[in-house]
């Protein structure tokens, strides 16, 4: 793959760029972004990529805000992601979704699945009740009881190729509470990055280390 050179003259984020900045003398090239983060991969002394080419292993995206990213990295050119890199990255794929203070592990009122549905529209804003994961399989992390992450659980979308809101939630209820007891602060479910070439999501709070300090609530 060539890498193109340009100038640019703005700050608009695109997959494939590559930049340098103060944290790295090889550069670095997006595989992710939306408004709060950036995901980026790394190259190494040898010219070889982090994820790229790796992608049958498991990787957990590095990741910067984007308003700091933005600021302190310099554009140098462009490698566009190809077509095994885009299947393997899943950039299309929200970065964080079904952040709500209305829920928490542990503690939902209702453990009948037929009764779940309806209990969970509830607690859900309309944004929220439409937010959806397009992959037919995902890997949900669990967050240990002292703030690690536990192994991942590989699951399969009920309609083979989707998860809807309801479904990711009652699946991730049933692994996060099979690995902690405790009673969460608001949930999440924020990108990691893959396992196997399968895109994996973490088990969050509310709030967690990726997105704290970006201003969110």
């Amino acid at each position: 793959m060539n890498i193109l050179h340009e100038d640019i003259s703005n700050n608009i984020l695109r997959l494939g760029d590559l930049y340098y900045g103060p944290t790295s003398d090889k550069p670095l090239r997006i595989i992710g972004f939306d408004n709060a983060e950036v995901f980026y991969d790394a190259q190494w002394s040898d010219e070889s990529w982090t994820f790229s080419g790796n992608f049958k292993r498991k990787g957990f995206f590095y990741r910067m805000p984007a308003k700091i990213f933005i600021k302190h990295y310099n554009k140098i050119g462009t490698l566009p992601l190809s077509s095994e890199e885009l299947a393997a990255f899943r950039p299309d794929l929200p970065m964080r979704i079904l952040r709500t203070k209305n829920l928490n592990w542990n503690d939902f009122l209702v453990n009948d699945q037929d009764k779940f549905l309806d209990y969970i529209h509830e607690s859900l804003d309309g944004d929220s009740q439409n937010q959806i994961i397009k992959s037919n399989k995902i890997v949900l992390v669990p967050l240990g009881r002292k703030g690690g992450l536990k192994k991942g659980v590989s699951i399969s979308a009920d309609n083979s190729f989707y998860f809807t809101p309801t479904e990711i939630i009652w699946k991730a209820k049933e692994i996060q509470e099979s690995q902690n007891d405790e009673k969460s602060h608001g949930i999440g479910i924020y990108r990691l990055g893959f396992e196997k070439g399968i895109p994996s999501y973490k088990i969050g709070e509310y709030t967690n280390e990726y997105i704290s300090t970006l201003g969110i609530d």
